[in-house]
């Protein structure tokens, strides 16, 4: 699913796009508009200059000598104005050249009153002057010229004129052009080239955008795979890793109790024990993920690894320890922080070794501070070894050792809830006693061998549950 910065830069690059290209479409439509209009008027300027002397030549030819009103004169160049068509809404008129009355027109028939206007008064604007029409023919036909042109005012309405004289006449025809008609045309054909321009704009950026939406996704669905592939590279060789350490961890283990023939199952039950202990206790702390209890169960096989620098003498004997004996089994601790600490300066201060080495050192530690090595108490004590510390209790009380026989479950439990806040972490008891079902079940399935030889077990009643928990 997208996310919204995702959506943001798509939308931002689909405005850039359409602000460009609109940009780019009114800039040259502008230039379009503005070129075009000025050839339209041009254009209408050559029209009406060509239209002009070729009525010029028309009335002429007709060898008229008076256009009076009335005369026939008159009649034929009313006639010819009524029958001109003038391009841009435009007419034909005729004035007088003297004082600029109103002689001819295509209307003057329906309105004989356009008769008392002064079309020749009208001013004349242009680029460099603004005199009216009579003036400007009178200007120019003094410099030679017999046709004149600019813009008037008729109505409200500006048209562009085209004056011709026929002096001989004492007239001057004018060929009239609306130029709201000549900017209509201008505005017609223009305005559907900018409609088309915007409607491909819109149609170049939509199939852009979906372009660029289909070659994200695709995209995005690439990296997704390779991604995929890529994790689950990492997850076969994390698991290949993790598989390679446990079973170094668990060969280092063995080697370690290798002096005790029900070394497999009794690692195999700490796992089960600590792991049950871990994920009770994992419902009130977030401290305790399913990583902290994979961890914790493989580096509890780790626990005892000192015992390997104890001698046979001290470790295997069935009775009570001496107080020199009990120092020496006690040194356990220390000898397994050492091991696990020289091995974790050659793996780069691996997190896990350290993991393994605090419950090693720390692990023989109760929560009254009367364990040892170091006395620690409370939560000083480090949580993992808190939690090794009831599962490997719980294991010691229940196997068959070469100085005690097994203890039952119940025993076990009842022994282990009178040591609540005394030898464990009360936390750590109450999710023993929340699981104890459980750990019923795993030494069920998991139990110790029994030593053939009964007298191997006859002090067991005679030793105290503390003396035992020594070893």
């Amino acid at each position: 699913m997208w996310n919204k910065s995702r959506c943001f830069l798509v939308a931002l690059l689909v405005a850039t796009q359409a602000a460009c290209l609109g940009f780019g479409v009114a800039w040259a439509t502008g230039w379009l508009w503005g070129a075009f209009e000025q050839a339209v008027h041009s254009t209408a300027a050559s029209q009406g200059r060509a239209l002009a002397h070729e009525l010029a030549l028309k009335t002429s030819e007709m060898s008229l000598e008076n256009i009076q009103p009335g005369s026939s004169g008159w009649e034929q160049v009313q006639a010819l104005c009524e029958e001109t068509l003038i391009p841009y809404e435009g007419f034909v008129s005729v004035m007088r050249y003297d004082n600029g009355a109103m002689l001819c027109h295509p209307d003057i028939s329906s309105d004989p009153g356009l008769l008392k206007l002064f079309p020749g008064s009208s001013l004349l604007l242009d680029d460099h002057t603004s005199v009216s029409i009579t003036s400007a023919m009178h200007d120019a036909e003094a410099n030679n010229q017999t046709v004149i042109q600019g813009k008037v005012e008729l109505d409200g309405e500006v048209h562009f004129v085209t004056a011709y004289s026929l002096k001989r006449l004492n007239a001057v025809l004018a060929v009239y052009q609306s130029d709201m008609a000549i900017n209509l045309f201008v505005i017609s054909t223009i305005r559907p080239v900018m409609q088309v321009g915007y409607a491909l704009t819109a149609s170049i950026v939509g199939v852009a955008a979906i372009l660029t939406l289909l070659l994200i996704k695709r995209y995005e669905a690439s990296l997704a795979e390779a991604a995929a592939k890529l994790e689950q590279g990492v997850e076969q060789r994390t698991h290949d890793l993790a598989k390679n350490r446990n079973a170094v961890v668990f060969g280092l283990a063995k080697l370690t109790e290798s002096r005790d023939r029900d070394t497999s199952i009794h690692l195999e039950r700490m796992r089960s024990y600590v792991t049950i202990l871990a994920a009770e206790m994992a419902k009130s702390n977030s401290d305790i993920d399913q990583y902290y209890v994979s961890d914790l169960a493989v580096a509890s096989s780790l626990h005892d690894i000192g015992k390997i620098g104890i001698p046979d003498s001290v470790l295997l004997k069935e009775g009570p320890l001496s107080p020199s004996e009990r120092s020496a089994m006690e040194m356990h601790t220390v000898l397994g922080g050492e091991c696990l600490r020289a091995i974790r300066a050659q793996t780069d201060e691996n997190d896990f070794v350290e993991f393994a080495q605090e419950i090693a050192v720390a692990h023989h530690e109760n929560w009254d501070g009367s364990g040892y090595p170091h006395g620690l108490q409370g939560k000083d004590i480090p949580l993992s070894a808190r939690i090794v510390a009831l599962a490997d209790v719980y294991d010691a009380l229940t196997s068959t050792r070469p100085y005690k026989g097994p203890s039952t479950h119940e025993e076990a439990r009842d022994w282990i809830a009178t040591s609540y806040a005394e030898k464990f972490d009360p936390v750590v008891v109450e999710a023993f006693i929340a699981r104890e079902k459980d750990f019923k079940r795993v030494l069920d399935s998991l139990p110790a061998k029994p030593y053939d030889n009964p007298t191997v077990v006859q002090g067991h009643a005679e030793l105290e549950p503390m003396q035992l928990l020594e070893r």
